[in-house]
């Protein structure tokens, strides 16, 4: 039989084939950023088969290029932000509230963007889970100052009331509760819109007041090692990425252990056990910081 007319079965779709195609280096490397399965690409294969893959390649490119530059557009946006913040905040200053707010929402919306999310459903885990935790004050202060230019102006009433509520989801993983919070009480009682800002007071209070465990071992949400725990959370563990982070995971599981200590008062005396030896550390940990403070500021 003549060599040329011989025939070899494809590796890959398993057909006869007069002459089998080698598959470079460079065709694999491509098809493998976009496939998985082609890491068990063989050598050789049919016309056919590499005519396929060819247009696999030039589709693989496609979107690889497409999602290059999805990502570098993802980055400049993310880029962005610092100077959208930096230009509302000298806005505010200068009391040009319309410019300021423009600045802020477009800060809101390149959040959005980035996270591949529709207006309005930012939310505290986006940011608890990465290195951007530091984002969630910058996040609280732009709600908080929107709401201060939304109640100028009775037709922004929705609005404010949108960004109040979504100042409250912020708000408890962010250091400046208690400025913000103080800020609040003096507002309400020259607000045009005094119920959104009481609404947000009360939303913020059930927000940063949450102590699932402490509080149902206790049973007292003003008891003082709730109270002290409480004060840790906020003058400590809100200042740091794994603080806030710990915060977060503490918030999503406690509830149900609180539940359960709910139902079984010997299991929440033991509990109290532990959170009064906690309270004990937590005071040694702010000791030590004093300390440190005070040799620092001694140098």
């Amino acid at each position: 039989m003549n060599d040329n007319l011989q025939t070899h079965s494809c590796p890959r779709c398993g057909n006869d084939a007069t002459k089998l195609i080698p598959v470079d280096a460079g065709m694999k490397l491509i098809l493998q950023q976009t496939n998985a399965s082609a890491r068990d690409l063989p050598a050789e294969v049919c016309a056919a088969c590499y005519n396929e893959l060819t247009a696999s390649v030039s589709q693989g490119v496609k979107l690889r290029l497409e999602q290059q530059a999805k990502e570098k557009n993802r980055h400049m946006l993310w880029k962005s932000r610092v100077s959208l913040v930096k230009q509302a905040r000298v806005l505010m200053q200068q009391k040009m509230y319309s410019e300021a707010a423009v600045n802020y929402e477009k800060y809101l919306r390149v959040l959005e963007l980035s996270y591949d999310k529709k207006s309005g459903e930012l939310t505290p885990d986006l940011f608890g889970k990465s290195s951007h935790s530091k984002e969630l004050t910058v996040i609280a202060t732009c709600y908080w100052d929107l709401m201060l230019i939304y109640d100028t102006n009775p037709q922004y009433r929705d609005r404010m009331l949108k960004a109040a509520r979504k100042l409250a989801e912020f708000l408890p993983y962010s250091k400046t509760y208690p400025n913000i919070a103080r800020k609040a009480q003096i507002l309400a009682g020259s607000a045009k819109n005094p119920d959104i800002v009481k609404e947000f007071l009360q939303l913020a209070k059930a927000g940063t007041g949450r102590c699932f465990i402490a509080t149902a071992a206790f049973n007292d949400v003003n008891h003082p090692t709730v109270a002290e725990l409480r004060r840790f959370r906020d003058d400590v563990l809100l200042h740091s990425d794994r603080g806030v982070r710990f915060v977060m995971f503490y918030y999503k599981h406690s509830p149900p252990i609180a539940e359960y200590l709910e139902r079984h008062p010997r299991i929440a005396k033991q509990c109290r056990t532990l959170l009064n030896f906690i309270v004990i550390l937590v005071r040694g940990f702010k000791r030590r910081q004093d300390s440190r403070r005070i040799s620092c500021d001694g140098k």
